[in-house]
């Protein structure tokens, strides 16, 4: 009897475990599945955690970037560069020519060692371009007694633009208005206006550009040299003759 009721129980339980079994998915448990392979393990070597990064996209932009910009502005520079000396062929920017019109100087007073004299010079300046005018950009004329290479006196004419094929005429004041020029200079003059001839020399500097139209070329430096500005003096108290009008300067252009 005991045997037949524990059989019993035993069947009820599995009844039972089959019946919470089959109302468990009911309820709503969420059906259990098998945990994933884990990963298989490898080793890292010291070489991988401090090897180089790979390059960046970024910086493979901004060094293609940079190579374009020279290039572009190399082949700018080349085509700038070949127009002017084209340009310059075309046009062929020929001397200015200079030449002293015309000259007076007063009676030289010497006191000591201090002179005083008034003189005014004509210059004759020609443009033989054709097709070019010329900028006078900066001018400086300087009367020099060469016998000493001592300078007189200087002027500053202001900056002006000569047409193409065209003469410009320019008067310059260059007196001499109380200047100490020592003993020896003047010691040189006394000898000279006593031989009745003082001779001095013009040098001029300037600063030109040639243009046509809205061309232009890079500023050039230009020297004149006016030697043999003479005059005759018949007596210390009378002024001076001009004894070689007309007279041809040498001139040069050069680049700085």
């Amino acid at each position: 009897m005991a045997s037949s009721s524990s059989s019993a129980a035993a069947s009820s339980s599995v009844i039972n475990g089959r019946n919470r079994a089959a109302v468990a998915p009911a309820i709503g448990w969420p059906d259990l599945q098998p945990p994933p392979p884990m990963a298989e393990a490898h080793a890292v070597y010291v070489q991988e955690l401090y090897r180089d990064p790979a390059p960046r996209p970024l910086l493979r932009l901004e060094l293609s970037f940079l190579c374009r910009t020279i290039t572009w502005g190399l082949l700018l520079f080349l085509a700038i560069a070949s127009f002017s000396v084209l340009m310059w062929l075309i046009f062929h920017p020929t001397f200015p020519q200079l030449y002293v019109n015309s000259a007076t100087m007063s009676a030289v007073t010497i006191t000591g060692s201090v002179v005083t004299a008034e003189c005014n010079i004509t210059l004759l300046l020609t443009n033989p371009n054709r097709h070019l005018s010329t900028l006078y950009d900066r001018m400086e004329i300087f009367l020099v007694y060469p016998s000493q290479q001592v300078v007189l006196s200087k002027i500053y004419p202001p900056p002006f633009v000569q047409p193409r094929r065209n003469r410009t005429t320019i008067q310059i004041n260059l007196s001499i208005i109380d200047v100490d020029l020592g003993n020896e200079v003047v010691k040189a003059m006394k000898q000279d206006l006593d031989r009745g001839t003082l001779s001095f020399e013009i040098k001029i500097f300037a600063v030109v550009r040639f243009r046509n139209g809205k061309w232009k070329t890079k500023r050039q430096f230009m020297r004149a040299y006016c030697g043999g500005v003479s005059f005759a003096f018949t007596s210390n108290n009378k002024a001076g003759i001009f004894l070689n009008p007309y007279q041809e300067c040498e001139v040069y252009l050069y680049a700085k």
